[in-house]
């Protein structure tokens, strides 16, 4: 198994090289070390990394504004580092879409268990968004049906069984999607104008 690819983003030297050391000597792939904001961002977009470790105070863009707009872009565990355990900067951090929070000076022992919570929050986030979306298509869906079903029953003068039969008739025979069917059907509609 290939190891977990981390960006650190994180703007002071010695807090990086320490935190690269510790990940490399857990076995963690460190395929970048970012030392702004923005730099932050540039990275994520081209490296894509399973993790990314963000200081909450960077240069240029803050971390919890990169952090934030790494994930608008493209959704990545990101584990907010500090020294401040305040709790305004803890909202930001949740704000952001954090999914953990490490505080300086890291404890070596922490890391792992802390890289993997957050990769397993992400995996079922990541399930949910997806359940989600597949909710959505299917409402979306069901609605276009029982419209198309209406105006078959109103056109046809059928019943609302035999309008959907009609319905997933002509979508097998066609190897279509039932929603693409009624979609043709509505559009039909509109053009002859009801």
């Amino acid at each position: 198994m290939a190891a977990t690819r981390i960006l650190i983003a994180e703007d002071n030297d010695l807090v990086a090289l320490t935190l690269e050391e510790q990940l490399k000597g857990l076995g963690y792939d460190v395929i970048g070390v970012a030392r702004s904001g923005a730099e932050a961002i540039d990275l994520a977009t081209r490296l894509n990394p399973d993790c990314i470790i963000m200081d909450i105070r960077m240069p240029e863009v803050d971390g919890t504004e990169a952090a934030a707009r790494i994930n608008a872009q493209q959704p990545t565990p990101i584990l907010m580092l500090t020294a401040y355990t305040d709790r305004e900067t803890i909202r930001r951090a949740e704000n952001a879409g954090a999914l953990g929070y490490l505080v300086k000076p890291v404890n070596e022992v922490e890391l792992t268990p802390a890289i993997n919570i957050a990769l397993a929050r992400f995996r079922e986030l990541q399930d949910l968004r997806s359940k989600v979306d597949e909710l959505a298509d299917s409402l979306e869906a069901r609605k276009v049906i029982e419209r198309a079903k209406g105006i078959l029953m109103q056109r046809l003068g059928l019943s609302e069984r035999d309008a959907y039969e009609r319905l997933r008739h002509r979508a097998r025979d066609k190897r279509a999607k039932m929603k693409d069917i009624a979609q043709a059907i509505i559009e039909a509609e509109e053009l002859l104008g009801s």
